[in-house]
């Protein structure tokens, strides 16, 4: 059974390729920097093609086996389908893909989405507040496109999103396409897209189990099962479980998480699978807030400089993500190479959050307060209780294939999906009590920093010693609730066209229609309509040498914005476009892969404020932007350099070339690597690993509230996000070949530096160092 393994060549068969010295390796990188000036028609010296030829490999290990369904080779894979939706090698594919493997997340320790996108080169994430909105973003934009196993799912870690609940335990890899994703998406942002792919069962008996203790009592285990249910396989299953509880750094921090997956599939021919599942994921922050938990100036506008732990939030203060899915597939194989698969999944996803943290925020006529005093007065209380049910009805029938024309081989590839998301939001009616009596908050459910009024939060006698625990909210649902239904449609096809022997072109379009309807708690609605979306996508590749590939590919996008004009209109939908070109190299039979992009991407009519004015319902209006154009390069190395040698790591550059926003979040120099590295001799069962993740200074705005005068500010102001370098290291010891107990150690240099810095005069601390131990078992 491939996917659940040991990930690292056991010591009692290795059928191993002969990788090359560290002189071929050397002669190697010189010839991918040669390669990057090349021409077509280039061709390496005789030398160093020779040095990079192997010959036939027999393979029993299963981490690289070549039959694996995941298409996993350690760290990088032999194929995906995730930019195109034709299964591509990376080095014949036009757009960059990253790949995070099964076997990166066990020597990372990685159990979530945000320490997966943590790990990837090009993509950066800032928290808006803890255990709620993580905006993760890639060449300039916010990541809005999520799948699993190619469905579009609602990945988002927000207040409504699933995000915060994703357990990795359930996936086996994690593609994100850098770019935009038009063809198979068609909405989006031209940013990337998260595909993550789903553990499925496997015809062998086997399995694999773990436990985990760490900092702050971080307690996880997990166990996975793959349980043949007929004696030939054709009726196969597995089983997945894994919980965590653990407490923080942080001053009333904790948290918990649960998930389980069953899958089950059945060959009904040798030519037919037939598969259902269902899969669950639950996530409970206590302790989180709503916002920027640490101020970053005080009220008589000296910086605070706090410690990390300050957490000034009550005990009841909590946010929880729950997940249901059940999701099904068809797929069939024709004599003729073609494939049928069809797929469909429901998600029900269920967020409620009673929030509340003492930060600044809006005191009204424009201006902000509720900063603090350095004697421990000033702070107040500010509260938002909310909940949303979303249900995402997905499904997707792909019909792809090789076909002959003009004496050579190509490939082909029709599809059609379409996703359907309804999300309630109840109204509730919020009543506060303490010292001061009992406060109706009316329907809004919020408490500010506002002198008077309703919801006026109340004053923290001292925040030195935390929330005042007679602070309590009451909450009661009024029976109304708002509606929001969206409906996206796409047929898309796409054929790679074998023009010469070096060259190949990919040529695909998309037609989309969008639909979302809207109906808020007091019953006033809206809709938008958009119909027949034409998204082209066109790539190109052409193969220098065995080695090296020169390619380049445009693609673009449109998104529908509910943002709502002065005029109560919808803002009209964002349009994008990106472009990439670069070169790639593949060595070793695919088992190392390394990329080098110059990107360039454009939004335009995304919606910003409309100064002042408000829409006819009240709220803030917007108006169409004149966009954001950025342009960059993506480097990117990922595979095995010897047997027992793993590298993974790339660097972004990032300039804007147009900015409409208020301040950035984004880097201008990115960098991330980890490898790990098993010994030889008699500490042969030793494998050493270590990793950086490293971020360029930021020139942001703390925006809307910034430095105070005499305890309030006006506006907003420039602020230096400063930029870090976070190490990492781990040890693993193979106590025999079935059972291993690793270290990993996160920021192993104790580096003080912020996930986010600016957002309402606040500012976020990143994890201080902390240490896992792991006892990992397969049978």
């Amino acid at each position: 059974m491939t996917a659940i393994t040991p990930n690292h060549p056991s010591s009692a068969a290795r059928a191993l390729p002969c990788f090359p010295s560290r002189q071929t390796l050397l002669t190697a990188a010189m010839g991918f920097s040669a390669a990057l000036l090349a021409v077509p028609g280039y061709a390496a010296p005789e030398a160093q093609r020779g040095a990079l030829e192997i010959g036939a490999i027999s393979i029993e290990d299963n981490a690289i086996n070549p039959d694996d369904a995941t298409q996993q080779l350690g760290y990088t894979v032999r194929g995906s389908a995730s930019s195109t939706g034709l299964t591509l090698t990376p080095r014949q594919t036009p757009q960059s893909v990253t790949t995070i493997t099964s076997q990166q997340m066990e020597d990372r320790g990685i159990t979530n989405i945000e320490q997966a996108l943590e790990t990837t080169p090009g993509v950066s994430a800032a928290k808006y507040e803890l255990g709620g909105r993580t905006e993760f973003r890639a060449r300039g934009y916010t990541i809005s496109n999520w799948k699993v196993d190619g469905l579009q799912t609602v990945g988002e870690s927000g207040f409504s999103g699933s995000g915060n609940a994703m357990n990795m335990d359930m996936y086996e890899r994690i593609d994100i396409v850098r770019g935009a994703n038009g063809l198979l998406g068609g909405t989006g942002d031209p940013s990337a897209t998260v595909n993550l792919i789903r553990k499925r069962p496997g015809r062998d008996f086997g399995g694999s189990a773990y436990l985990t203790y760490g900092s702050w009592d971080k307690t996880r285990l997990g166990a996975d099962l793959n349980l043949p249910l007929s004696e030939d396989g054709r009726l196969r299953s597995r089983f997945v479980v894994t919980q965590q509880q653990a407490n923080s750094f942080r001053d009333n921090q904790s948290d918990r998480a649960r998930a389980a997956l069953a899958n089950v599939e059945f060959d009904l021919t040798d030519s037919t699978t037939l598969g259902a599942g269902y899969q669950y994921e639950y996530a409970k922050y206590v302790g989180s807030g709503w916002g920027a938990n640490v101020p970053i100036w005080y009220a008589d506008g000296s910086k605070t400089h706090l410690s990390r732990s300050t957490n000034v939030v009550p005990s009841w203060s909590f946010s929880d993500y729950e997940t249901h899915t059940t999701f099904g597939s068809l797929a069939h194989r024709f004599d003729n190479n073609w494939a049928l698969d069809f797929k469909l999944a429901q998600s029900k996803t269920e967020s409620e959050g009673n929030r509340a943290l003492a930060k600044v925020n809006a005191s009204g006529g424009g201006r902000y307060g509720g900063y603090w005093n350095q004697d421990g007065s000033g702070a107040i209380l500010n509260s938002f209780y909310s909940s949303n049910d979303t249900t995402q009805q997905s499904g997707q029938v792909d019909l792809s294939g090789p076909f002959q024309l003009f004496g050579r081989t190509h490939q082909a590839m029709f599809g059609y999906n379409d996703s359907r998301t309804v999300s309630w939001s109840p109204q509730y009616t919020c009543t506060l009590f303490s010292n001061a009596g009992e406060k109706n908050l009316g329907t809004g459910c919020q408490l500010r920093a506002q002198a008077n009024g309703p919801t006026a939060g109340p004053v923290i006698d001292n925040w030195h010693n935390g929330v005042d625990d007679d602070f309590y909210i009451d909450v009661a649902k009024t029976g109304r609730h708002g509606k929001m239904v969206t409906r996206q449609q796409g047929l898309y096809a796409a054929t790679r066209l074998s023009i010469t022997e070096p060259l190949s072109l990919i040529l695909g379009v998309r037609t989309s229609d969008y639909h979302t309807r809207n109906v808020s708690a007091a019953g006033a609605r809206t809709s938008q309509t958009e119909s027949g979306v034409v998204t082209p996508y066109v790539g190109a590749i052409y193969d220098l040498n065995d080695t090296y590939s020169l390619y380049a590919s445009y693609t673009d996008v449109f998104t529908p914005q509910a943002s709502e004009t002065s005029s109560g209109n919808r803002v009209e939908p964002i349009v994008g476009q990106s472009y990439e070109s670069g070169i790639k190299g593949e060595w070793f039979d695919g088992r190392l892969n390394a990329s080098a992009a110059y990107f360039r991407t454009k939004q335009d009519n995304k919606a910003v404020t409309d100064g002042d004015n408000l829409t006819p319902t009240g709220a803030q209006a917007y108006t169409a932007g004149s966009g954001t154009e950025t342009d960059g390069i993506d480097i990117e190395l990922a595979g095995a350099l010897t047997e027992n040698w793993n590298i993974y790591g790339g660097y972004t550059y990032l300039h804007f070339r147009r900015l409409d926003s208020d301040g950035r979040s984004d880097p201008s120099h990115l960098f991330k690597a980890s490898t790990t590295y098993r010994l030889h001799g008699p500490l042969e069962r030793v494998t050493l690993g270590t990793g950086v993740s490293a971020q360029s200074n930021i020139r942001a705005l703390s925006s809307p509230a910034g430095a105070p005068t005499a305890g309030v500010s006006n506006g907003s102001t420039d602020v230096n996000w400063s930029g870090y370098a976070i190490w990492n290291a781990m040890a693993k010891y193979d106590i025999n070949d079935d059972t291993d107990v690793s270290l990993n150690v996160t920021n192993l240099f104790d580096k003080t530096y912020y996930t986010r810095y600016g957002f309402y005069a606040g500012a976020i601390y990143g994890d201080p160092r902390s240490m896992s131990v792991t006892l990992r078992t397969q049978f």
